[in-house]
């Protein structure tokens, strides 16, 4: 049996001390007598250890195969004797160190290395120059922040009014949109009417004659034609009136009683009627309402008109008699 140089002062270490003794190799047995080299700060030092550093290294191994939670575990013997084994069998497992003379290795205090007070060495006062500035007749307190008033509805409303005279910064200008004026029959037949503002405007579209806008809806009222509309280009429809070229001398004939007309057959032939309104003393067929001279009309039977003289004293009578008739119904005569 080889001798250890351990100390048991329990009943567990007493067996593992027996076990130790009985199963240690002579390599062992010399680490466990002896001890092992070891180096701690930069120191050559000899590790050795005992029953109680083993004890202790044993419990925290239990430790780890205890339940999460638990404060104990059952550890069989063949365990815990490997344990035995390989703790004094390991150098790295560090317990008591001494060094070469035979005394237990203290390891020195560390020394707390304090900082340097940072001294701040005075700046040499700056020479003052001849040469000055504006700004050297100011000092920093002279230079005062606004305080911060409170806000009322009078300041608000300063700020409004200070916003509303503030020149809007225009960053994006979109092209003005320019207001369709139609196609090119359109444009041609206000030009026309441009050059004869009171006229009724009469253009002549292929086998029809036109007339478009305000002009169309008068027209067309006072003749009982159907108004309809064209589009032209515009946003919305115009209205139109039209009628045949075959038929057109009777409609102009109806046309100029009231109105002036300028017939537009195309851009060299143009044709200008004024309004039977405008003319006297002429005498005209109530049918075509076409303009004739006296000398014209006096080979027709009938439908002319001629002013004769008119006596007075007819006129006169004739007057009486009416307001006697008044007179005798009240005035309440309705003469058709």
């Amino acid at each position: 049996m080889i001798t250890l140089n351990l100390t048991a002062q329990n009943k567990q270490e007493e067996l593992i001390l027996a076990y130790l003794q009985e199963n240690a190799s002579e390599p062992l047995a010399n680490k466990i007598n002896n001890g092992t080299p070891f180096e701690k700060d930069g120191h050559p030092l000899l590790n050795k250890k005992t029953l109680s550093g083993f004890m202790q290294y044993a419990c925290e191994e239990a430790r780890k195969l205890a339940e999460k939670g638990a404060n104990s575990a059952c550890v069989d013997d063949a365990t815990v004797y490997g344990w035995a084994i390989h703790y004094f069998e390991e150098e790295s497992i560090e317990e008591t160190l001494y060094t070469i003379d035979g005394e237990e290795y203290k390891p020195a205090p560390k020394k707390v290395v304090q900082s340097k007070p940072v001294v701040t060495k005075k700046q040499p006062p700056k020479e003052q120059s001849l040469q000055f500035s504006l700004f050297d007749k100011f000092d920093e307190n002279d230079v005062k922040e606004p305080p911060n008033e409170p806000l009322t509805a009078e300041s608000v409303k300063n700020d409004e009014v200070l916003k509303e005279n503030e020149t809007p910064i225009i960053t994006h200008v979109e092209p003005l949109k320019e207001e369709p004026k139609g196609n090119r029959i359109y444009q041609d037949y206000k030009l026309y009417q441009s050059e004869r503002p009171t006229a009724v405007v009469a253009l002549r579209l292929g086998d029809f004659y036109e007339v478009f806008g305000d002009n169309a809806v008068m027209i067309g009222n006072e003749m009982e034609l159907t108004i309809t509309s064209r589009d032209v280009g515009l946003k919305e429809r115009v209205p139109m009136i039209g009628f045949p070229y075959h038929a057109a001398e009777n409609y102009f004939a109806k046309i100029v009683k009231k109105h002036d007309l300028y017939i537009i057959e195309n851009e060299h032939d143009t044709q200008f009627i004024p309004s039977l309104l405008h003319i006297d003393n002429r005498l005209i067929d109530e049918d075509t309402g076409e303009i004739l001279s006296e000398e014209e009309m006096r080979e027709f039977d009938g439908d002319i008109y001629e002013p004769q003289d008119i006596d007075e004293h007819e006129i006169t009578e004739k007057q009486t008699i009416q307001n006697e008739i008044f007179a005798l119904f009240g005035n309440k005569v309705e003469v058709k």
